[in-house]
């Protein structure tokens, strides 16, 4: 069993008797195990490798790819260098896997399975919606995606772990496009006035003014919002989800803060009866239906702030910075065309080139 490395012990090695013993104090009593040598250079090279397997996931003979999914996520939440952003996805993400791959053992992965597994989840889907209203909804490629190339990284992390000899190859479905659906000016004030209760109102506003995604704006709290200086602090995020400090308070966002403030009652800027909220989803899609928007998500709103940004011709460089994003060729990538600026340098190149040519077949005309 995977032991946590919150509270890694301190071991010594002492030698009682003719053999030496690995000693250790652990959840509240003391541990001894032999090493089963009186070799001092033995006995060293066993405490090495003892402390090494500490907190590790003990490796099954045949591991099979639900054994190599839990043991990756097991690793991975105990890694304090690299935390995980929201660590219930990652369950989310291998239950699917478990069910349709997991008695596999990795060597019988082929091509043909993961395509099967592909054409599965589409068919499947999942139910969605108020009970007694519930309606089932495709499995999207960019759900088997991510799906498949959770896969990969285990198979991976099992083969660095020296689980497995070999990683199998994994094959998913082609790339999906981004998402281009944004927010008009019209459509964000009909959705800000469509929340029905105050605290999506604060979501909303925080997503359209800040750019942040959902996790960082349900978990933002007080301290964190310095409304004198007009600054929030986000924090530093986790893994590759990075996210934003020290970002400006718009006058607009500026005055639902302050009344988000005086009622709140919790730490928390987001807030139901005294409680922090756990998922905006519902009262979201709600408001969305209200104000008669359709294929909107809070992620949208993130999408929608970029957007304007870039159509406002703020460099990508800050774009990214207001994300919390490191990579500014992505941000131009995914945004660079909304700026009234994108090509325009490059199309003016060409048509100076191009005049002079046409003024020069225009010449040859008249001569002739």
């Amino acid at each position: 069993m995977a032991r946590s490395k919150l509270a890694r012990p301190s071991f010594k090695l002492i030698k009682r008797y003719a053999a030496y013993s690995i000693e250790f104090w652990w959840e509240g009593r003391a541990h001894r195990v032999s090493t089963g040598t009186g070799d001092e250079h033995e006995a060293r090279k066993a405490l090495a490798a003892f402390e090494a397997g500490w907190g590790k996931p003990q490796a099954p003979d045949v591991p099979t790819i639900a054994e190599i999914l839990n043991g990756y996520q097991a690793d991975r939440a105990q890694n304090l260098e690299r935390p995980l952003a929201a660590p219930e996805s990652l369950g989310f993400a291998t239950v699917a896997l478990k069910r349709h791959l997991g008695d596999l053992i990795p060597d019988l992965l082929t091509r043909d399975i993961c395509r099967q597994y592909t054409r599965q989840r589409r068919e499947e889907g999942f139910e969605v919606g108020p009970a007694g209203a519930r309606r089932r909804k495709p499995v999207q490629d960019g759900t088997i995606i991510r799906e498949l190339g959770l896969l990969r990284t285990a198979l991976r992390w099992a083969k660095n772990e020296k689980w497995i000899a070999d990683v199998p190859y994994v094959e998913v479905p082609a790339s999906v496009a981004p998402r281009d659906r944004w927010l008009s000016r019209d459509e964000a004030a009909r959705l800000i006035e469509a929340c029905g209760d105050f605290h999506i109102r604060v979501f909303v506003t925080l997503g359209l003014h800040t750019g942040a995604r959902s996790g960082a704006i349900l978990g933002l709290t007080w301290t964190r919002v310095d409304l004198e200086n007009g600054r929030i602090d986000y924090g530093a995020g986790a893994g590759r989800k990075g996210r934003a400090r020290g970002v400006p308070i718009s006058p607009e966002l500026t005055a639902t803060l302050l009344a988000a403030r005086e009622l709140a009652q919790s730490d928390y800027v987001v807030e139901f009866a005294g409680a922090p909220v756990k998922s905006i989803k519902t009262g979201f899609r709600a408001a969305c239906r209200r104000a008669g928007l359709e294929n909107v998500t809070p992620h949208t709103l993130r999408h929608t702030a970029a957007t304007w940004m870039a159509q406002a011709r703020v460099p990508m460089w800050e774009i990214a910075g207001i994300l919390g994003h490191s990579d500014v060729t992505m941000i131009q990538k995914v945004y660079g065309h909304y700026s009234p600026d994108a090509l325009v340098a490059a199309t003016s190149a060409i048509g100076r080139i191009a005049q002079p040519v046409g003024e020069a077949k225009i010449r040859v005309r008249r001569m002739r």
